[in-house]
């Protein structure tokens, strides 16, 4: 199993009270839901460096979706 780190967080009551309404709703409990939120949220922000930087790799140039479809071998 890979190492891992143990941290902890305070929430005011009215908050932990939301966050593990929200776990119940998902039916895992506040820690997963928690890891969950926050790796999704290292995920969006590694996306979207990826995107700036394609973006400046172009020069601004765009695609159609036809064309990416043609490049996938999908049939557009």
């Amino acid at each position: 199993m890979a190492e891992t780190t143990v941290t902890s967080l305070r929430f005011k009551k009215d908050q932990y009270d939301q966050l593990k309404h929200l776990a119940d709703f998902e039916g895992v409990s506040v820690t997963t839901y928690m890891r969950r939120a926050v790796l999704e949220r290292m995920e969006d922000e590694a996306d979207y460096k990826d995107a700036q930087a394609n973006r400046a790799e172009s020069k601004g140039a765009t695609m159609s979706r036809i064309e990416i479809m043609k490049q996938l071998g999908m049939k557009p």
